[in-house]
């Protein structure tokens, strides 16, 4: 009897050393993934939503970079290339559909148009940003001239001044120049700064100013009072340009008015009559009338637009 129990004693004490032993293993095991998922949610998942959100960066770069192929500079567009893209299907879808539903218009034709609205819209957008952007630029620029030219008079040095034009002046002056105090801070020679900020921002008094700057830091000389006569002519220029705009109003104005008056008629005609142009969209012959007067219309427009340009580049 006594050995039975004994028997039994040691089956008790051996199965709960093995329960205690799995339910050791178990703990320590469930330690180990709470740490390991610890650690992944704090590193890995970042990590890998940083990798995605570059690559999808990198993604929106190319494609702004394609839209703004051919523009001179596009330091000012402020949008996304998500954001473009965005602009570019929604135009195209609408496009197409008011080519196919209400001008009737064939499948291949609606295609065309959404595709033209598609590479268009965002083309104008980037346009027109940074068109802002440099106008916003050269309203500016004297400003952030004036402030180079005091704080080189109180005895700080030409890169100090920019710096600090960097850090206290508007947008988009104040990213300019920051991103040349950034390129002085990393070792880059303040001379080379400069003429690749001149070839990034593509704006003639700027180059001025680029030129200038990188000349007397060179060579010396009294740089407060070139800066000075720099900050003079760019303010002759600008009420020059601002003169010849207020001259050039009413002819700019005709050709905007010009320039709508077609679609004007074509909308209130499909308002009210709308068979009256059905032959423009049913037939192959129409078709090739209203592409020959859109594009004609498109040159024109764009023979006067260029025109005034001409005359507003002062």
């Amino acid at each position: 009897m006594a050995p039975l129990i004994l028997a039994l004693v040691l089956v008790v004490a051996g199965l709960a050393t093995v329960y205690a032993a799995g339910r050791s293993i178990r703990r320590n095991r469930q330690i180990l993934s709470a740490r390991v998922n610890l650690v992944a949610q704090v590193s890995f998942e970042p990590l890998d939503r940083g990798a995605r959100a570059a690559r999808w960066a990198a993604a929106g770069d190319r494609l702004k970079r394609l839209l703004c192929f051919g523009m001179r500079s596009s330091w000012g567009v402020t949008s996304s290339g998500r954001t473009l893209l965005i602009y570019g299907l929604t135009a195209g879808v609408i496009a197409a559909a008011a080519a196919y539903l209400l001008l009737r218009a064939p499948a291949a034709l609606a295609l065309a148009v959404a595709a033209i609205f598609f590479l268009l819209v965002p083309r104008l957008v980037v346009t027109v940003e940074q068109g802002r952007s440099e106008t916003a630029f050269t309203d500016l620029f004297p400003d952030a001239i004036d402030m180079i030219i005091r704080m080189i008079r109180a005895g700080l040095p030409v890169t100090a001044a920019i710096r600090t034009v960097g850090a206290e002046a508007a947008p988009p002056v104040k990213d300019v120049f920051a991103a040349v105090s950034d390129q002085v801070d990393i070792g880059i020679p303040l001379e080379d700064a400069l003429v690749n900020a001149g070839q990034h921002v593509q704006l003639t008094d700027f180059r001025f100013f680029t030129v200038a700057v990188a000349m007397q830091h060179a060579t010396g000389g009294n740089l407060a009072t070139t800066l000075e006569t720099l900050s003079e002519i760019i303010r002759k220029r600008r009420a020059m340009r601002l003169k010849a705009r207020a001259v050039t109003a009413e002819v700019r104005m005709t050709a905007y008015v010009l320039a709508i008056i077609p679609f004007f008629v074509v909308g209130v005609l499909l308002a009210f009559s709308p068979n009256f142009l059905a032959p423009l969209v049913e037939d192959r012959r129409g078709n090739i009338v209203a592409a020959a007067a859109l594009l004609m219309l498109t040159l024109g427009f764009l023979s006067m637009r260029q025109m005034m340009r001409s005359a507003l580049r002062i």
